[in-house]
């Protein structure tokens, strides 16, 4: 009697040390949106406390290798808590998420600051998120140059994209002269491919200004509006 009652106590013990060293953990699997050409292996895998994805990421690892489309994560010792998850693939080695880089969050597309849905971690439990739809991230590029020409009487403006867009509007404001609207701008225009603003002159003659000159472009873009400002320095 004595035996099966030391064997019981014994069995027990196991079975509360097993408890109490329970791991915590996160898990999910990254899947590359169907249409889309990219390998998700080996994809760095980030906890963020905040929605916007500011500040250093809590954890980070690296997902998997062995399909290039799919890719298992997992997180271990994760202390128990609300997070945000983004999975990130830095193809162009420039150290933000930036255009034709592959890019998923948690429950949600990304877009800059938006960080998907907040993931709940409990103590010795595993947290399976599921699939983190990744995608090749788009980002509107708009490259634009300035100078002056004829001794400085006259300023003109060259602009590029990177995407084709729909632009109707372009506004160009020069230091102390205020703002103008580009005639020629509205219209369609193709990836790649150099634009030319008017050429601008004072009235009765004078020096164009130097110094930073603003430059909004506004239109349409893969389904959706733009309002970009960019800034050139003319010398």
């Amino acid at each position: 009697m004595l035996r099966k009652v030391v064997l019981f106590a014994f069995v027990a013990a196991v079975a509360l040390l097993g408890s109490c060293t329970k791991t915590t953990k996160l898990v999910g699997t990254l899947l590359l949106q169907p249409g889309q050409t990219g390998d998700v292996q080996n994809t760095k895998v980030a906890l963020y406390e905040k929605a916007d994805l500011t500040g250093d990421p809590v954890m980070t690892v690296a997902s998997k290798t062995g399909v290039l489309d799919s890719s298992d994560f997992e997180f271990k010792n994760v202390v128990e808590g609300y997070y945000y998850l983004v999975a990130w693939k830095d193809l162009n080695g420039d150290g933000v998420i930036s255009d034709k880089d592959i890019v998923g969050v948690h429950g949600g597309t990304y877009t800059p600051g938006h960080g998907g849905t907040q993931v709940t971690v409990l103590k010795g439990q595993t947290t399976d998120v599921g699939k983190i739809e990744m995608l090749i991230y788009k980002e509107l590029k708009i490259t634009a140059t300035g100078q002056r020409l004829n001794g400085g009487l006259q300023t003109k403006f060259s602009y590029s994209f990177n995407y084709d867009v729909a632009l109707t509007k372009l506004t160009i404001t020069f230091p102390s002269l205020g703002s103008i609207d580009d005639v020629p701008a509205p219209g369609a225009k193709t990836a790649g491919t150099s634009y030319d603003s008017d050429t601008y002159f004072l009235q009765g003659g004078g020096v164009m200004p130097t110094g930073t000159h603003s430059l909004e472009f506004v239109g349409t873009w893969n389904g959706a509006a733009f309002d970009v400002i960019v800034t050139v320095d003319v010398s």
